[in-house]
């Protein structure tokens, strides 16, 4: 077996310096342009998964329909306070209007009106036509209501003109009255009627109008639970998507950067192997080098 020459390994070893330092060199230059290749992938699939999401699309639809229930409950809060309000108002007025017509009934069973009757009666008749005039002509689109409020109010100029005096209370039906303390007794009587209709009419509608604001409510949450529920498991999942994305491709990048170490590593090895022997001075071996 011939003995290697010093100078052969020599230029063996450098030819193989260069070529693992080229490999080197050339590999860092591609595994940049794929690294940025890469990168640019990511972001494209990236942006492709936030354009399917219909998250957006979804949770806009979800806040439109809250707007709209929003925008309903308002209404029926509001008819539902004004009708609490003609309930309690329509209390307060179903007990005027019966001490009103007990004024004319206190001493004299209906015949006659004493200055004290007229006096009681002129103070319940100042009462009633506040409340009256204090009514709330309420509506609402969903809600069909009698137009019980309309009846009552509509009495507002009787009571206006309603002027009892001191004296004779003519008998129903009388065709020539003395005064106009009859035709009051009279419209008392209709107004109390109205009142009484009116006040069981708006508790229903009330009650009703209460029912309804409670179910809007309920519904509200749901929406509000529904939007909250889309956000968090639609922001995972793309989040998942997304790192799932990341992953795939850096275990690409990672491959590469493994199977280059493994190359390099290997060119060293062989770079080592062709290396010849180290040749101490004065060796005898000098004279073969």
């Amino acid at each position: 077996m011939p003995i290697p020459s010093f100078n052969d390994v020599n230029i063996g070893n450098t030819l193989t310096r260069l070529a693992s330092s080229n490999f080197r060199f050339g590999f860092e230059q591609q595994f940049n342009q794929i690294q940025n290749t890469t990168i640019k992938r990511i972001n494209s699939e990236i942006d492709t998964v936030a354009k399917n999401d219909t998250t957006p699309r979804r949770l806009a639809a979800l806040e439109r329909e809250y707007g709209k229930l929003e925008k309903n409950k308002a209404l029926i809060d509001n008819f539902g306070f004004d009708m609490r309000s003609n309930q309690l108002r329509l209390g307060d007025m179903q007990t005027q209007v019966a001490d009103a017509i007990a004024a004319f009934s206190a001493a004299d069973d209906d015949t006659n009106l004493t200055a004290d009757e007229v006096a009681t009666l002129t103070a319940k008749r100042d009462e009633l036509i506040k409340n009256v005039s204090a009514l709330k002509l309420s509506i609402h689109p969903d809600i069909s209501t009698p137009f019980v409020i309309r009846d009552v109010k509509n009495m507002y100029d009787t009571l206006k003109a309603m002027d009892p005096v001191a004296g004779v209370v003519d008998a129903s039906g009388t065709t020539t009255p003395t005064n106009n303390n009859r035709q009051i007794l009279d419209d008392l009587t209709s107004l109390s009627t109205l009142i009484e209709t009116a006040y069981e009419v708006t508790t229903t509608t009330s009650d009703n109008a209460t029912d309804i604001t409670l179910n809007l409510a309920a519904t509200m949450a749901a929406k509000v639970s529904d939007m909250t529920q889309l956000s968090n498991v639609e922001l995972a999942r793309r989040e998942d998507e997304i790192n799932a994305i990341k992953s795939t491709y850096g275990n690409i990048l990672r491959v590469i950067s493994v199977s280059f170490e493994a190359r390099i590593s290997a060119m060293e090895k062989s770079n080592e192997a062709l290396q010849g022997w180290d040749i101490q001075p004065g060796s005898i071996m000098n004279l073969f080098a």
